[in-house]
Order: C-alpha cells, then structure tokens, then sequence
C-alpha cells in the first residue's frame, strides 16, 4: 500500500482530503477486486504502465497535474511488485510519487532522449519493492550494431533525418533483477508510433529489431544461467492479428493468450501494451492465464466520468490553456474533462499486468540428483 502520512498536509482543507480518502478507499477495493494480493513468496506481480507526459513542463497546454493524482498513481503502483513505466521526463514530479511509494521502493531510469532522435525527451524506468525484487547491478540502453539498425529499405523521400534508418526513437532499457529464485533480465520499450505509411512500418521495423536483438541473448542467459527474459512495454501494437504482433512473436517471444487478446488503451480500441517472455514453462500459465493476467482500469474509482468528480476539478480544468475557448460551456467543458484532461493526470493508458512464479526451489532441488 501507499504511504498516507503526507495526506493530511497535502489537503489541509478537509472537505479535500475527505474527497480525495473516499477516491483511494474506492481504488484500494478496486485494485482488490481485479489484481491478485501480493505475496511474500512464490509470485511475482508485474506490470507495464504509460504514464501520459508525466514531469513534463508544457503538458501541451493541459497543466499540472493535481496533488490527488500522484496518490492515486502511487496507490495503483503499489499493489504490484514491479511496474515498467513509460513517458517519465523530469524527475522531480515523479519523486513525488516515490514519496509516497515510501521507502521501500526503488526505481532506476535511463536519461532523456534528445528532443532531435523524435524520442521526446522521455524516460524509460522501472520502479520496485525492494522487499520482493533485487537490482543485480546491471544496466543498460540497447544500442544496435550496424547490421541491425532499422532499415531504411521501406522509408523513401521522407524529410524526418531518423527516418532513413537509424537507431531507436527511445532507446530500449534492461536491466537484471532477482526476486526469490527467479533471475530475469527485464526490458522496456516505448516503440515509435509514427504517422502513415512510412511511419507505421518503421513502428514495425523497431519492433523486429529489438525482438531479433534479444532473442539470442535470452536463448543463451536461460540454457547458461536458467534466467529469464520478458520483453514489455508500449509497442503501439494495433490489434493480436496484426504485423505489428507479428514483428514481436517472430523471434521467438511468446505471449501469454490473456495478454494478447487486451485492449490497452484507455478507450479500448489497441492492443498497444504487452509482456512476452522467453523462458521455463514454469514461469507462467501460457495457457490459461485468466488468473495470472489483466488491465488494471485507471478511471474505475477516479477522474470518473460524473457531474460529482467534474464539479471537483472544473478550476483545475479551467487552468488548462485548451479550456479557453470553452470556459463558458458546461456541456463541451465536462466532455473536455472526461476525453481529453483526465488523461494529462492519469494517463491515455491502463496498465497490463502479469503474475509469474518466482519459486524454482522444486527444480533446483531435482537438478541435485540428476545423473
């Protein structure tokens, strides 16, 4: 659970914090209902989550985010044991989550993308219990050899200087963790999205590349060192029978049936998000995974969709440049809200979650007889 202690000096005006208790009570049963309870052993709870623009200055005109927001984006974190995250920018704001994460948490993040490789200045970061998940000192940014880079065979008499085949828009970020017996090296990603044609397929060829750059690596750290890979992030995957999830299954990751069948976008139109593995059979139910992986629904018990919730944040709605031209109108002011701002706070993204064994203690102790 989140650390409360800061509420009542974040809020001192009751009626506030009364509102913004009675939204975490309602998210706490939420998280409940939807996502398995952490244990001190045997499982592990993942998660990957795009956090909308979060630390950004200019939020393109949709403005800070509100005190209450970071409670419940810390609230959601953590029921999980380890969340990969996407869009982080300046790191200021998301201390402030971790303030309230409390001192049992931990993340690590890559720097910014430079403004010029189309990357946006993001982050890519994971944040973990440190009671349940060991950082195993190693890190870093997948940097492609030169006969890997993303090909620019299929992107003609494009005036974007990326676009003629390069590295990652954002580079990929892994990292080596252990919880019990389970060792995993772990990798994020927040593929490029692009527009039209020649931006689609280079939404495809980024997704090729880092599939086909990890396979063999995971191929080797699972025979050599019986440890795991699981490939998660935003790959702005389009729908289960598309050549976006083509270009991820290709190299061999696999993904669990329940975690590809998901809409992950807020509105639940795309597929966007995803966890893949290469690994032991062990680690997850590749089958029937309906206990062991979900969408956790942001929006479910906050920024929800009522007079009571808009009436709430319409001076914060109003602060936002976009509302200028609707300030007098009710009506498109609360659609506003509802499309578009709420999202600036939480995000245009649920979070797709798995739960895996982390118990080999079975196998090891068969491994101390084999002939």
């Amino acid at each position: 659970m989140a650390n409360y202690f800061y509420l009542r000096n974040d809020f001192p005006k009751i009626s506030d914090r009364e509102y913004v208790v009675e939204r975490l009570i309602q998210l706490k049963e939420q998280l409940r209902k939807t996502v398995p309870m952490k244990e001190v052993e045997n499982t592990l709870i993942i998660g990957t989550w795009n956090i909308r623009d979060f630390g950004k200055v200019n939020r393109r005109g949709y403005g800070k985010r509100t005190k209450d927001s970071h409670y419940y984006i810390a609230e959601i974190i953590s029921a999980f044991d380890f969340v990969a995250v996407q869009e982080i920018n300046e790191l200021e704001e998301w201390n402030k989550v971790m303030r309230i994460l409390g001192p049992s948490w931990d993340f690590i993040a890559t720097d910014i993308t430079h403004y010029k490789l189309g990357g946006n200045e993001e982050r890519l970061t994971f944040v973990y219990d440190k009671r349940k998940v060991t950082f195993k000192n190693i890190a870093g940014e997948i940097v492609l050899p030169n006969d890997m880079l993303i090909s620019d065979s299929e992107i003609t008499n494009s005036p974007d200087p990326m676009a003629d085949g390069k590295q990652f828009r954002r580079t990929p970020f892994i990292v080596s963790f252990q919880s019990g017996w389970l060792k995993f090296d772990i990798c994020t990603v927040h593929i490029y999205y692009g527009q039209g044609t020649s931006g689609l397929k280079q939404r495809i060829q980024e997704i090729k590349a880092i599939g086909k750059y990890l396979s063999t690596r995971a191929d080797k750290a699972l025979k050599k060192e019986g440890k795991a890979t699981i490939l998660l992030g935003d790959f702005n995957i389009i729908k289960p029978n598309h050549k976006t999830m083509d270009a991820l299954e290709e190299n061999g990751f696999v993904i669990p049936k329940n975690i590809k069948s998901r809409k992950t976008n807020v509105i639940e139109t795309m597929h966007y998000d995803q966890i893949a593995f290469k690994s032991d059979k062990e680690l997850i139910d590749f089958v029937d995974t309906n206990s062991n992986s979900g969408v956790f629904k942001v929006f479910g018990s906050v920024f929800k969709d009522t007079d009571e919730d808009f009436q709430f944040y319409k001076s914060e709605v109003l602060k936002s440049s976009k509302a200028a031209k609707i300030k007098d109108d009710d009506v498109a002011l609360k659609e506003y809200y509802n499309k578009e701002w709420k999202t600036y706070q939480m995000s245009d993204h649920n979070l797709l979650w798995a739960r895996v064994s982390n118990d080999k203690s079975e196998k090891y102790l068969r491994s101390l007889t084999d002939k």
